[in-house]
Parts: C-alpha cells; structure tokens; sequence
C-alpha cells in the first residue's frame, strides 16, 4: 500500500514545475505575478467547486461547516499556497525548474524533519536521526550541485 502512496505522491510532484512553468508563462502575458497567481488559483477554485458539487452529488459531501471549530492555524494553508505559487512565478524564469524544484524540495524536507521532530501541528513525532539529517545534507549537496 505504500509503494502505490509513493508513487502517486511521486507523479503529482513531477507536476510541480510543470505548474511552475505554466504559471510564469502566465506571467509574460499578465505582467504582474499576482495575477498569474490568481488566475492559477481561480482556475483550480473553479475545479474545486466542480468536484465538490460532483461529490455532494454522489453522496460524498464532507462537513464544511466543520472548519469553523477547526484551530486557527488550519485557515493558512490557502495563503501558504498563494506564496508557494507566486514564488515559483518569480523563481523559474530565474533559477530555472530544476534549481527551484530542488530548492523546494530541500526546504520542504528541512520543514517537515522539524515538524516530524516536535510533532507540530498535530502530526506524530518522528525523531531526527543520523539518516534523516544525512538525506536534508545530501538534498543540499544537491541545491548546490543544480546551482553550480
């Protein structure tokens, strides 16, 4: 089960500089990278719209009134998502798709070996071990590497 998680996570990250692209080719016609952004964002809220009705629909509808009683810190995943998405604007045409996703990738995993570490957010602890912090060492070897 796993395997099938992994690769499926694998494949939609291979998407991620394919949305970086697009999304600062967007930009060369819109000028201004919060408009590329919100365009990016309206188009995926619409899709959104659509496959929730599709689900609701299909009796799959979920609770939306309950976020109102969910922690504060869960409503910032939109506005995270709209700086992860106008700095791939900025960043691709500059550093190119391979140097912003490997700098993306190493900061995520150096985010998420915190999270893991203290458990924040609500996620299970996960302790920082020797090969954890090998594998952030070997990602930034790999930022410098792409950069270089």
């Amino acid at each position: 089960m796993k395997l099938g998680w992994v690769t499926v996570v694998l494949l939609t990250g291979m998407m991620l500089p394919v949305q970086a692209a697009v999304n600062a080719k967007l930009r060369t016609f819109v000028v201004n990278p919060i408009y590329s952004a919100l365009i990016s964002f309206g188009v995926g809220t619409s899709l959104l719209i659509v496959l929730a009705s599709v689900m609701a629909w299909a009796g799959w509808a979920g609770h939306l009134r309950g976020a109102a009683s969910a922690p504060w810190w869960t409503w910032v995943g939109g506005m995270l998502g709209a700086v992860f998405v106008t700095m791939a604007i900025l960043a691709v045409p500059r550093i190119g798709a391979a140097g912003y996703s490997v700098a993306i990738i190493t900061g995520q995993l150096i985010g998420a070996l915190i999270l893991d570490h203290y458990g924040w957010l609500g996620l299970p602890e996960h302790p920082l071990t020797w090969s954890r912090l090998l594998g952030a060492a070997l990602l930034l070897v790999s930022l410098w590497l792409i950069q270089r």
